[in-house]
């Protein structure tokens, strides 16, 4: 796994600027990167996390249901193909291995066919149905069966 995190004064990846994010183009910068929010990149594939105290069922929810026991995968692009599936899987799999007080990895997606099979291919299950959005989850004992990858840095720390 080579991932690193994207803090707010940090370059993007000059192939995938937070501007030109098909799923979520409507967030800001500010948004992405304040109030418990996360961006993190494999350099082919951008994907933002938020952690919530509940399962969120709309964008502005991201804001108010702020907490810590929820990662909760709110955008997910590529521009390279695999690299948003190996993203996603590195990013779970580190959280898992760092983050211990996170109880569940959960979607806010929109209602596409595309969002659908991307997570149910990636091993999630349909959790809930909203007006605007659908929620996916990924369960922790899916991913220790799996296997964890290995998992290295790329900020300098040492590896896990």
């Amino acid at each position: 796994m080579r991932v690193r995190q994207i803090h707010y004064g940090h370059p993007w990846p000059l192939n995938l600027s937070w501007q030109e994010d098909p799923v979520r183009p409507e967030l800001s910068r500010e948004f992405r990167h304040t109030a418990g929010r996360e961006v993190w990149t494999n350099e082919g594939a951008i994907i933002c996390v938020a952690y919530c105290k509940m399962v969120p069922t709309t964008v502005d929810q991201l804001t108010s249901l702020v907490g810590l026991d929820h990662a909760i995968f709110y955008t997910v692009w590529s521009r390279r193909p695999g690299a948003g599936r190996t993203l996603v899987n590195d990013i779970w799999s580190y959280l898992l291995l760092t983050r211990p007080w996170i109880k569940r990895y959960v979607t806010l997606s929109p209602k596409t066919k595309m969002a659908y099979n991307f997570h149910i291919k990636n091993g999630a299950i349909v959790l809930s149905q909203n007006e605007t959005t659908d929620n996916y989850e990924y369960k922790e004992k899916e991913r220790i069966k799996d296997g964890f990858p290995a998992l290295r840095r790329t900020d300098g720390g040492p590896d896990f």
